[in-house]
C-alpha cells in the first residue's frame, strides 16, 4: 500500500504532540508528578512499585506511539519499535503487558493493575492516551502530490519516547548559555520518532518535540520540527539553513583528553539529551555534536 508523505508526516507529528502531553501531564498533574520523583536510587524510591514510574511513563509513550501510527498505517504493525520493554510485574507478582486498549476505560483499568490500584493516576493517563491530537503544521504543499508516495511495507519506525530522561524526573531549570543551548533541564527533553527503511536502514522521515520549549505560568508549551529525506524529496522544517559558530556541543561525560584537543579550535558546550545536541546542530546552534563513547546507537 502507498500512503501520502503529507498524511504520513502529519500522522507522526500529531503522535509526537500526544507523546509530549503524556510527558506534561506526568509532570503537571500532583498524583502523576508524586510518582514520578519517586525515581531515587533503589534504596530511597517507594518500594511500592517493582518497576519506577518514570519507566511507565517511558513504556506508555512508546506504545501510545506504536498504536496511534499502527491504527492508521497497518502495514507498519510489527515494525514500529522503541528502547523499552513493555512488559512489568506489580507487587502482587501479576506480569502485565502494558498496551493501549480499545477505550479510554480499558487503558485505564490495565494501567491500574500496573500502578497497584492507584486508579486515580491510571484515569489521568488513559485520559491523555485517548484524547484527540491534531497539531497545526506547516507541511509543504508538494508533499501531498501524488508523485510523493510512500510504500508502507518497506517502513520502519523507531521511537526514543523521552529522550534525556534525568533531566525528565529532576526537573532542574538552567538558563542557556551564549549560542542560545540549555546544557541542563526540561528543554533537554525531547520525544524522537523517525521513519526508516527497514532493508537499508536509511533514515527517511524524523520528528523531534520538545514538551518543554517554552514556559508559560504554570504551565509548559512545546515545540516540534520536522525533516524528510526519501524519493528525491528533501525538505525540512527548519526556515534557513545554519551558519558556522565554531562550537561544538558534546556530553560531559566525553574524556578529558577529548575536550582538550577539541577546545584548542572549538568553543565546546556540555549539554545533556542526545536527540537535544542534534537538534542543536539542525538549528545552527552548534556546529557539530560529537560523540565518542557507545552509550548512543544507530539503529538498524
Amino acid at each position: 500500500m502507498l500512503a501520502n508523505m503529507k498524511s504520513f508526516l502529519q500522522a507522526i507529528i500529531n503522535v509526537s504532540e500526544k507523546a509530549a502531553n503524556i510527558a506534561r501531564a506526568c509532570r503537571r498533574e500532583v498524583q502523576l508528578f508524586r510518582l514520578l520523583v519517586q525515581e531515587k536510587s533503589n534504596e530511597e524510591k517507594n518500594q511500592r512499585f517493582v518497576q519506577d514510574f518514570k519507566t511507565l511513563a517511558d513504556v506508555l509513550i512508546q506504545e501510545t506511539v506504536k498504536h496511534e501510527l499502527g491504527s492508521k498505517f497497518p502495514e507498519l504493525i510489527g515494525f514500529i519499535q522503541g528502547e523499552e520493554s513493555n512488559v512489568f510485574t506489580n507487587t502482587l507478582g501479576e506480569t502485565i503487558e502494558v498496551k493501549i486498549m480499545a477505550s479510554q476505560e480499558d487503558t485505564a483499568e490495565l494501567l491500574s493493575k500496573v500502578l497497584d490500584g492507584d486508579r486515580s493516576a491510571a484515569d489521568l493517563l488513559a485520559l491523555e492516551v485517548h484524547r484527540d491530537v491534531i497539531i497545526d503544521s506547516d507541511i509543504p504543499q508538494e508533499l501531498n502530490d501524488t508523485n510523493n508516495l510512500l510504500p508502507m511495507d518497506t517502513i520502519g519506525i523507531w521511537i526514543d519516547p523521552i529522550d534525556s530522561t534525568a533531566e525528565y524526573i529532576q526537573g532542574t531549570e538552567c538558563s542557556p548559555d551564549s549560542h542560545d543551548i540549555y546544557v541542563c533541564g526540561l528543554r533537554c527533553v525531547t520525544v524522537l520518532i523517525g521513519a526508516y527503511n527497514r532493508k537499508s536502514g536509511e533514515p527517511m522521515i524524523g520528528v523531534v518535540n520538545q514538551p518543554f520549549f517554552l514556559e508559560n505560568g504554570d504551565s509548559w508549551r512545546g515545540t516540534f520540527y520536522w525533516g524528510v529525506s526519501c524519493e528525491g524529496t528533501v525538505r525540512n522544517s527548519f526556515s534557513a539553513p545554519p551558519s558556522p559558530t565554531s562550537t561544538v556541543v558534546l556530553s560531559g561525560s566525553e574524556t578529558d583528553a577529548l575536550k582538550e584537543n577539541l577546545a584548542k579550535h572549538f568553543e565546546l558546550v556540555e549539554a545533556a539529551g542526545a536527540g537535544y545536541k542534534l537538534l542543536s546542530v539542525a538549528r545552527g546552534l552548534a556546529d557539530i555534536y560529537i560523540l565518542s563513547r557507545g552509550s548512543t546507537f544507530r539503529h538498524l
